[in-house]
């Protein structure tokens, strides 16, 4: 009897411990948790405020600038007294910033490469001027149903909500019209002489105009 319950109890623990009879398998729990990565964002950093940059001179130079490279810059040069032909270059994606003959004073932006940023701009001139780079602030805002008019380069600001801009221009040269809205930028007129159009465009943003000879007057809707 004795010998038979012992026979019982040996079967009874093999049965237990022989492998994958009637038992799931038993998996260690990760240590580390997999957690996703953030999606990337594409968007361009958002506009702050930036201390203004002026730069002086005589005449034909150079100088470097701090500006932020993840930051819109919108810069302005005034030469009143200059005779002969002024081109601004820069290290940046834009390349030719200004191109004119004469007296000139306008606007234009850097810094629309993130890839690019400007750290030198060349001056081509024959004499005293002043350059600056200022942030967003410094640009006229437009109002929808406002006209807005002006002479020569410059960049405006659109609020949102706007969808459409008027454009007229008077001039004997060529005129460019360019909108950058953040992840969207386009070129959406390019001719030479007198222009009335009507284009689509998105706000907010900034409108750029190019033509230095040019009398504009801009009306977004």
């Amino acid at each position: 009897m004795k010998l038979r319950l012992l026979g019982v109890l040996v079967l009874a623990f093999a049965s237990a411990c022989a492998p994958g009879v009637g038992y799931g398998t038993i998996e260690a729990a990760s240590s580390a948790a997999v957690v996703p990565a953030p999606p990337t964002s594409t968007a361009p950093p958002a506009p702050r405020e930036v201390p203004t940059e002026t730069h002086t001179g005589k005449g034909s130079g150079e100088f470097e600038t701090s500006w932020p490279a993840d930051q819109l810059g919108f810069f302005t040069f005034d030469c009143p007294k200059c005779t002969s032909n002024v081109m601004i270059d820069s290290d940046g994606g834009e390349h030719g910033l200004v191109n004119a003959i004469g007296a000139y004073k306008g606007t234009t932006w850097l810094n629309t490469y993130e890839d690019r940023p400007t750290k030198r701009v060349t001056i081509h001139a024959n004499a005293a001027w002043t350059a600056t780079i200022s942030d967003f602030r410094s640009l006229p805002m437009t109002a929808p149903g406002q006209p807005m008019s002006g002479k020569g380069e410059a960049v405006l600001r659109l609020p949102a909500g706007v969808s459409k801009v008027r454009f007229t221009a008077k001039t004997r040269g060529n005129v460019a019209l360019w909108i950058n809205a953040g992840d969207f930028r386009d070129l959406l007129l390019n001719q030479i002489g007198n222009v009335e159009v009507e284009r689509d465009v998105r706000g907010p943003g900034y409108l750029k105009v190019d033509g230095y000879e040019t009398s504009w007057t801009l009306t977004p809707s």
